[in-house]
């Protein structure tokens, strides 16, 4: 898969009623606020050791507006189910949740119940991670009501590892992290990762509708962080106020490095991405295709098949022409011992053209 030419329809659109056949999994008679200030939009697989704590967490809050919890649980097998149904009964005036009676897969459980959302700025959280500060909410929305021209605000959240590595916690943000995010700052790097997916709020008029593309993007962050900041300023605010658990559930991105289904979805992404930009910031996103199509050559299913291999060779290049084809070469071609022999034998070559 080659993208440098993407023939994308940026006027379709996906809305409340793209996904309307999930309507019918609505649980219950949830009576929620008509006019709610913010939604928090949850969802949720295999989280019946977690799920309780995250909906504490929400609940606690401490606001002087009304909010609304819309929940998508996509078909466990474990409690987690009847744990939801529980919280549901008790608290009708504030959950609205979908229990599905059949796995929707996670893209579009999150995307119909984030399209669901009537507030004015949205939340999404998923149900393993929680919340730390009571008043999250309140110093979230007053920071977007105090700037009117952020597309967004996110805050410094914990890392606590839960997946046998023995890790100690962490912060995900450092003391230098910038108090306003743009567009560039997602393109300095591959897969940059420093706005954990609890910890934003967004204002809804910019991300409801969605592009009709980002239905097709394996990961939601980076395309809606973009699609925000293309509108507006992304602001910080340095408080402590979420945890991101890292288990054992998640794919590894070295995993995932290995995989061609994966890598070719990455350079759909940011190849759409540098369409969806104008491409303002093609000299930031060259680069990063240069680096999946470099790491296309080694995933599982084309090894032995050297034909696709020289077809990602090709872009990895002429994506970022100013690095040495040599180094490509051996990185990716050919044995360090096969380009010695091509060199002394060029060498002999050339001496040979002269005589």
């Amino acid at each position: 898969m080659v993208l440098e030419k993407l023939d994308l329809d940026m006027r379709s659109y996906l809305d409340q009623h793209t996904f309307e056949a999930l309507d019918a999994d609505l649980y219950g008679n949830p009576l929620l606020a008509l006019r709610p200030k913010v939604s928090v939009c949850i969802i949720s697989y295999q989280h019946e050791a977690y799920i309780a704590t995250c909906l504490d967490s929400i609940l606690s809050q401490q606001v002087n507006f009304e909010f609304e919890i819309i929940l998508g649980e996509d078909h466990s097998s474990d409690k987690t189910p009847q744990i939801i149904q529980q919280y549901a009964d008790a608290h009708p005036q504030l959950i609205k949740a979908f229990v599905r009676p059949r796995n929707v897969t996670a893209k579009r459980n999150f995307l119909h119940c984030f399209l669901q959302a009537r507030g004015e700025y949205i939340i999404y959280i998923e149900g393993d991670d929680y919340w730390t500060d009571v008043q999250k909410l309140q110093k979230q929305v007053d920071f977007l009501d105090q700037h009117p021209d952020a597309s967004a605000c996110f805050h410094n959240a914990e890392i606590v590892f839960e997946d046998g590595s023995g890790r100690k916690n962490q912060l995900i943000n450092g003391p230098n992290q910038a108090i306003w995010t743009h567009t560039q700052d997602f393109f300095k790097e591959k897969e940059t990762w420093f706005m954990a997916t609890a910890s934003v709020m967004m204002r809804r008029k910019w991300v409801n509708p969605l592009p009709e593309w980002f239905m097709d993007c394996k990961s939601g962050d980076i395309p809606m962080y973009v699609i925000l900041s293309e509108k507006g300023s992304i602001g910080y605010l340095p408080d402590v106020m979420s945890v991101y658990r890292k288990n054992l559930g998640g794919q590894s991105f070295t995993d995932s490095t290995q995989s061609k289904d994966f890598l070719q979805n990455r350079i759909f992404m940011y190849a759409t991405l540098n369409a969806y930009t104008n491409r303002a910031f093609e000299h930031l996103i060259h680069p990063i295709l240069s680096d999946y199509h470099e790491l296309l050559i080694h995933c599982r299913e084309f090894q032995g098949n050297f034909f696709p291999q020289l077809i990602h060779f090709y872009w990895a290049y002429r994506l970022r022409p100013s690095q040495s084809f040599k180094m490509l070469l051996k990185r990716n071609l050919i044995s360090e011992r096969t380009l010695s022999r091509y060199g002394k034998l060029r060498t002999k070559l050339n001496q040979w053209a002269k005589r």
